[in-house]
């Protein structure tokens, strides 16, 4: 079905050309109110177009004049002088013909009439917003043969519109949603600079998106084919081996634990450094990637997400300290505990499982470390009470044990005490101390639009 919405002012001669050419099925007159009301020009009786100051009118209306039944026309009257007036009655009507063609004629009336109707007109996709134009010999009014139907690139401005959408989705570090709106501009067309961007953009939010649900393989994957097609700019370059590194790493933390899944499989698809020649120089920075993810949920206000990911983070980073020694926190082996004290062995043996596996959590971890003399160890004596007791904030939230939602204040307490540690342990480490790369400048997923050149 074919719907004209037109706009109506003082001539009849751009209305008539539009309606002929458009052969709608239903039109729809936006008028003017009051006792000059340009609804004359639709239904008025005998000769009521043409004419000026000077001579009266010499020709019927326009529904006379292009042989259009009334009865598939509805009259709108607005206030002439209220844009908004017209937005919300042309924008009512658009919504109504979703699947529809819809034309969107704002040639007539106003400026507030016009503006009102073309505004309206750019926030659906299938409406297409038209003008005559053509030569004029004053500027009052297109008129003659000179005249032509012209088609307007509204989804220029809907494009735009949701351009802006994704750049404040992308500032929040919203990934997932950014690619949603680049994939709905990628709908309405676009010229060659927009598709310069959609190209870059899509690819970039989808690796961003895969990075921030911690599928570290699928965002370097994605980012491998950004820099080798693209040429991008240095950050893209880094965001890129920042993710291999990532994966590199996640790999060689699964090998030989007992929460592995084909990682031996996944280790082929990496060369050195990732098959890891000296484990004590590697650096943890899937924990520094874990609390960077966690203050972006902060910053969504997700704080008893955010508090989760802390936890993990804090356990993370003493399990990271034990597989540079070989030792898995899901598999205590027997070597491992023959180096350790009796009391601290016999302490340990309480926990293992009804299979003969012994496997530690977070406070048996760093007391781990504590009894075989790590530099972590000694930093965790010190920071023990401090991160102990923000750990209650998790225990006692939805997402752990209890019922009690989290909020920001809880979230900044363990936020701080947990960085402090991190930091303090970073710079302990020897092996840590020597890396370019610690928390306090381990860079955050980006929030602008690094991806373009």
């Amino acid at each position: 079905m074919r719907i004209l919405v037109m706009t109506v002012g003082g001539s009849d001669v751009p209305l008539v050309q539009s309606i002929k050419e458009i052969m709608a099925d239903y039109i729809y007159f936006i008028c003017s109110s009051g006792k000059s009301s340009s609804r004359i020009m639709v239904e008025g009786e005998g000769l009521v177009c043409g004419g000026d100051k000077n001579s009266p009118p010499t020709r019927p209306n326009v529904l006379v004049q292009t042989g259009f039944p009334k009865e598939k026309t509805t009259v709108l009257e607005v206030d002439p002088d209220d844009p908004y007036e017209t937005y919300d009655v042309a924008r009512k009507v658009i919504s109504e013909y979703e699947g529809h063609q819809v034309f969107a004629d704002y040639t007539g009336g106003t400026k507030s009439m016009t503006a009102g109707l073309f505004l309206a007109a750019t926030e659906f996709d299938y409406c297409q917003p038209i003008l005559v134009k053509g030569g004029r010999d004053n500027l009052i009014k297109v008129t003659g043969n000179r005249s032509r139907l012209t088609p307007i690139k509204g989804n220029i401005a809907l494009i735009g519109r949701y351009k802006k959408m994704f750049e404040e989705l992308l500032f929040q570090q919203d990934y997932g949603g950014a690619r949603q709106i680049v994939r709905y501009i990628s709908k309405l067309g676009a010229d060659e600079t927009d598709e310069k961007f959609l190209d870059r953009a899509n690819v970039a939010m989808h690796a961003f998106d895969l990075w921030d649900r911690f599928n570290y393989m699928g965002a370097w994957g994605e980012l491998d084919f950004f820099v080798n097609l693209y040429n991008p700019i240095q950050p893209m370059i880094e965001y890129k081996i920042t993710a291999e590194r990532l994966a590199g790493l996640v790999v060689w933390l699964k090998a030989g634990s007992s929460h592995k899944r084909d990682s031996g499989d996944e280790m082929k698809m990496f060369g050195p450094p990732y098959t890891v020649h000296d484990p004590y120089r590697e650096t943890p920075l899937p924990v520094y990637d874990l609390i960077r993810n966690a203050e972006r949920r902060a910053r969504m206000e997700q704080y008893d997400d955010a508090v989760a990911r802390l936890y993990r983070a804090t356990e993370l980073y003493a399990q990271f300290a034990l597989r540079r020694r070989g030792i898995h926190t899901s598999n205590i082996t027997e070597e491992t505990l023959a180096n350790l004290p009796q009391e601290h062995r016999e302490r340990l043996e309480l926990k293992r499982n009804s299979e003969g596996r012994l496997a530690i959590g977070l406070f048996e971890s760093y007391e781990l470390l504590i009894a075989l003399n790590e530099p972590i160890g000694k930093v965790w004596e010190k920071h023990k009470a401090k991160i102990m007791d923000a750990i209650q904030f998790r225990n006692f939230s939805w997402l752990a044990h209890g019922f009690e939602p989290i909020g920001k204040e809880e979230y900044n307490r363990f936020h701080g005490v947990l960085t402090e540690f991190i930091q303090e342990c970073d710079e302990t480490d020897p092996h840590y101390r020597k890396s370019r790369r610690t928390l306090t400048n381990y860079r955050d997923l980006p929030n602008d639009v690094c991806f373009m050149d």
